[in-house]
């Protein structure tokens, strides 16, 4: 019997595995932007944001000089 009342060792939705697929899908999105299929970007940084926010945020920090990056830094700022 687990210690912990919600110890239950099912798997999380916030694993590493959801983790690692989401900068897989964000780095894929700045692949199509930089070919210019924008619609396909737009469509894998949502799910990316959808599976793990942090890691696109990660991702992002990884290629400064992309303009998603700049764009998305420009938006939260105003």
């Amino acid at each position: 019997m687990s210690r912990f009342i919600e110890d239950d060792d099912t798997p999380s939705d916030a694993g590493p595995d959801k983790h690692e697929q989401a900068r897989r899908l964000a780095e894929a999105a700045l692949r199509a932007e930089e070919d210019g299929d924008h619609t396909r970007a737009d469509a894998l940084f949502a799910e990316a944001e959808h599976t793990d926010p942090q890691a696109v945020e990660n991702v992002l920090m990884e290629w400064p000089d992309h303009p998603r990056t700049h764009r998305r830094a420009a938006s939260r700022r105003g």
